[in-house]
């Protein structure tokens, strides 16, 4: 798995594992939520990204999935 830097209040790093397709966000409360279905074309999207915490929002879809923010 490849550890990704996010630079946010709420979101600590994610893990990509390319094997499984599934990306992983680690929040900093200790939470963690599964995306599955995560292809590498979208992971090097993020990888490049200025803006790393938006384009997680946008890959994972209804932000309601997401765990409560503190």
């Amino acid at each position: 798995m490849k550890l990704i830097p996010i630079g946010s209040k709420q979101i600590a790093f994610v893990r990509y594992d390319d094997e499984s397709s599934q990306m992983l966000i680690q929040y900093h409360t200790g939470q963690t939520f599964t995306c599955s279905g995560v292809n590498p074309d979208q992971y090097q999207l993020l990888l490049q990204s200025p803006n790393r915490y938006d384009l997680i929002m946008k890959l994972t879809g209804d932000k309601s999935d997401l765990p409560p923010q503190p």
